[in-house]
């Protein structure tokens, strides 16, 4: 049927967004038996990926190292006793307890909880299609103790093998910019590129936030977020969520909100994929083992109140709260000649290694005396202590007192924002609290996960959980209203 349109492209299901969660759902929605399965993404083919292909953790619940053995790389299955350091397992007590001390309680803990206690399973289907985990070098304390192989390009490269080999296609600089119903619960999607217009039976929204747009930052998130760094893509703009809520969907968590994280002042204005690696060395969240400080020389955050998985986006946006929108971290030769840092820090040209701290102090602009005043009283037992294990007996006091002193410049880069939809613990859209027939929404533009800060790992896992049910419940939805005779036809 055209619809008195001509080369209109027909899709049981059409997914918005080629990232992690969108490419879950177009997995699950062919896995559970439509056979036309569409991908919509904004990026050109080259830059294929989101943000997912520039990260690498995903935190979920285990017990015991059969099942972290069964996701390690071949090479890697005989060190799982090395690998775990002595951990038996994380348990969903423990990970809603931490998801709640990074976050805060403001969220929707029956969603959360929902992806907590699918994360396993998850993890566990992933695996089923070839996706495989390595060693994290150089972990932190709290840290998820394996990482994707390949990290986020590694993930995605998987992903979308998996969607292309069983049958689905993607569509290239293809960005939805509206979205209507029409027959009776159809989605029409106009917007840029040839692949347009598209109806489909089910519509799953996997399209990230409004990162990507400057005015959109400027009016939700305040003033000094429109020219914010970004630590993703900049293909982000919005438009998919804002024209969900046109339709009438509900808004959920918290738009003045986003994730965003402390990283080395040469990051770019945006990240690419392919850029994975230059992602990770710009990182900087090892701040627990020194201290951070502004240009006034004053701490204005508690660098090891909390693990720094739970704590670095709250440190990230703080960061741009202050003078110049840049913080210093400084560490002494306890941690610079114990090779626990990462490699980004010492290969930064932006640090300064000094051999006191007021002269550090006075080569970055810092104020001396205040600086002076900061450390002196943190090494005469200041109440500040390293950081540790959960669980661990005794807490050893802080000190930055042997030379020479690592000064490491930093500055704010926003990843993704938290306000997006109301869904359904079955990635079900919501409108006026009910269900909305066969619009469905997984990733980051699902609000209501986060509400201050943000659990690492935390994204990606809910982007597989929330995918996975998405493409499930729009394949049952597509194959009940509209058939299975949707030959998948496009102008593209």
């Amino acid at each position: 049927m055209d619809n008195g349109q001509s080369g209109v492209g027909e899709w049981q299901v059409a997914i918005v967004g080629a990232g992690n969660a969108g490419l879950c759902s177009g997995i699950a929605a062919l896995q559970a038996g439509v056979t036309s399965v569409a991908v919509f993404d904004a990026a050109p083919e080259e830059l294929r990926g989101g943000n997912s292909s520039l990260t690498k953790t995903m935190r979920f619940c285990w017990q015991g190292g059969s099942f972290i053995a069964g996701l390690l790389r071949d090479a890697d299955k005989g060190r799982v006793e090395e690998i775990l350091g002595g951990r038996s397992g994380y348990t969903e007590e423990q990970y809603l307890d931490d998801w709640l001390r990074g976050s805060g309680c403001q969220v929707d803990v029956t969603l959360v909880n929902s992806v907590i206690r699918r994360s396993e399973s998850t993890i566990a289907w992933m695996r089923d299609f070839g996706q495989r985990w390595a060693p994290r070098p150089k972990p932190l304390p709290g840290d998820v103790p394996i990482v994707l192989d390949g990290g986020g390009e590694g993930l995605q490269s998987r992903n979308f093998a998996q969607f292309e080999r069983l049958g689905g296609r993607v569509f290239y600089d293809s960005a939805v910019t509206a979205i209507d119903v029409v027959d009776g619960g159809r989605y029409a999607l106009r917007g840029s590129g040839p692949a347009f217009p598209v109806i489909a039976d089910a519509l799953v929204l996997a399209s990230a936030g409004f990162e990507g747009n400057p005015e959109m930052r400027e009016r939700h998130l305040g003033d000094q977020w429109r020219d914010v760094k970004l630590r993703g893509v900049p293909f982000n703009k919005g438009a998919p969520l804002a024209a969900a809520i046109a339709l009438g969907a509900d808004r959920a968590g918290n738009w003045g909100k986003c994730h965003a994280t402390p990283q080395g002042i040469e990051l770019p204005d945006y990240m690419l994929p392919g850029q994975m690696r230059q992602s990770h060395d710009l990182t900087r969240y090892a701040f627990p083992r020194g201290i951070v400080v502004n240009r006034q020389g004053r701490r204005f955050f508690d660098e090891s109140a909390d693990y720094s998985n739970l704590t670095y986006v709250t440190l990230g946006q703080k960061i741009l709260d202050q003078p110049g929108q840049i913080a210093f971290q400084i560490f002494d030769d306890k941690v610079i000649g114990a090779g626990v840092l990462p490699d980004g820090y010492l290969a930064d040209p932006a640090s300064v290694l000094s051999r006191s701290i007021e002269d550090g102090a006075r080569q970055l602009g810092i104020d001396v005396e205040n600086l002076s005043h900061e450390v002196q009283r943190m090494n005469s037992g200041g109440g500040d202590f390293e950081p540790a294990e959960r669980g661990a007996a005794v807490r050893t006091p802080k000190r930055l007192d042997t030379a020479p002193f690592l000064f490491v410049p930093v500055v704010c880069g926003l990843t993704f924002t938290y306000g997006g939809l109301s869904v359904t613990t079955n990635a079900e859209v919501r409108g006026g609290g009910e269900p909305i027939n066969g619009l469905y929404a997984a990733g980051v533009i699902v609000g209501g996960l986060y509400d201050q800060g943000y659990p690492g790992g935390t994204g990606l896992m809910a982007g597989a959980v929330l995918g996975r049910a998405a493409g499930t419940a729009a394949a049952g939805h597509a194959i009940r209203t509209g058939g299975t005779d949707r030959v998948g036809n496009s102008a593209g």
